[in-house]
């Protein structure tokens, strides 16, 4: 099963590419690389750069992503989370 993340913009339904190894890896660096063991990481700090991957060669460019609400980012972020948590399983 391939997953993907998606969001609605103006009544437009945008669908990422399958989330790979390179977004696993841009979640990954994020999520270890928080700068103190106090400091707390926002989900999309750590899921944003995997947003901007998968959507990189779609129908939603970087200009259509960044119009989305800081709610909206977040969501797509959690969803590339669980994603994510999902695969680590199986690493």
């Amino acid at each position: 099963m391939q997953n993907t993340i998606s969001f609605e913009l103006n009544g437009k339904k945008y669908v990422s590419k399958p989330f790979d190894f390179e977004a696993f890896c841009l979640i990954n660096e994020a999520h270890v690389n928080t700068p103190s063991k106090y400091s707390h990481s926002s989900i999309y700090r750590v899921g944003g750069a995997a947003i901007d991957h998968m959507f990189e060669g779609t129908e939603a460019t970087q200009e259509i992503i960044d119009e989305l609400s800081i709610p909206e980012k977040a969501k797509l972020a959690h969803a590339a989370w669980k994603i994510y948590a999902e695969e680590i399983k199986n690493v």
